[in-house]
């Protein structure tokens, strides 16, 4: 019993957009100007809450020293 190999056809060299999933080509990260709008207003959302996040980060630590340091002496 002899194996053939089936040839497949060959895929051309794309990537996928970040956003919709489209197939586009490989030194493009988006498709379309919608999509390019949509990745730089989810960059901006997560870069603001990564700011939040840092900022409570800060104030819970602030507040600890702050705890221990006026707690009363027994």
């Amino acid at each position: 019993m002899s194996q053939q190999k089936k040839e497949r056809p060959k895929i051309i060299d794309h990537r996928h957009c970040v956003i919709c999933g489209k197939a586009i080509p490989p030194d493009e990260q988006v498709c379309s100007p919608d999509c390019r709008e949509k990745l730089e207003l989810g960059k901006e959302r997560e870069k603001k809450s990564k700011r939040m996040m840092l900022i409570i980060y800060v104030i819970m630590i602030v507040a600890l020293i702050i705890l221990f340091v006026l707690r009363p002496a027994s």
